[in-house]
């Protein structure tokens, strides 16, 4: 795989947006319907600028300098993907008693099974272990779930996740241990 992974900038919001948006509205399908994918689309695929403030928050490019995926972790007490909900930080996880977060991780559909994603993931996993952290806990989407159940992670429940908008989405809880 001839690409780069590096921490997300600020000025890059568009293009992670549009990463988003895309990734959505391709694996989405056969997972969600057409009104919970333009749902999430308009809630959830929108980049959480406190990630890449708190540096937490990657992305792959391409030789060309294309963004292709995105994802991170957070040591912030929020599971989903998404805007923050109010100007304030969310509080802070303890790295001794709480698991890390991993966050919005999306790949360009056209770079699908390229270890876009598992590059993210690891990488992500690395940097939460590196501050301490022994676990971890997300929230997949169904479009997501094999992938992470691939990579080590376990369910743990099931949840309706009510967006702003009235739909709602079923998303998967899981956690993983950091070896």
């Amino acid at each position: 795989m001839d690409m780069t992974i590096r921490l997300a900038r600020i000025n890059e919001v568009e293009q992670i947006e549009a990463l988003m948006k895309s990734s959505m509205k391709a694996l989405g399908v056969g997972h969600y319907s057409t009104n919970q994918i333009n749902s999430c689309c308009q809630f959830v695929c929108v980049p959480d600028q406190q990630l890449i403030e708190d540096e937490t928050f990657f992305v792959v490019l391409t030789k060309t300098g294309a963004i292709v995926g995105c994802g991170g972790w957070s040591f912030r007490d929020k599971l989903y993907a998404g805007p923050s909900e109010t100007p304030r930080k969310a509080e802070k996880l303890n790295p001794l008693t709480d698991p890390a977060r991993i966050r919005a991780m999306f790949v360009d559909p056209t770079y699908g099974g390229k270890g876009i994603g598992s590059l993210i993931l690891n990488h992500s996993e690395k940097a939460a272990k590196a501050k301490g952290f022994t676990k971890g806990a997300l929230g997949a989407t169904l479009s997501g779930l094999s992938f992470y159940k691939a990579k080590g992670w376990n369910k743990v429940s099931e949840e309706e996740a009510i967006l702003p908008d009235g739909t709602s989405i079923q998303v998967v809880q899981m956690e993983k241990r950091f070896s």
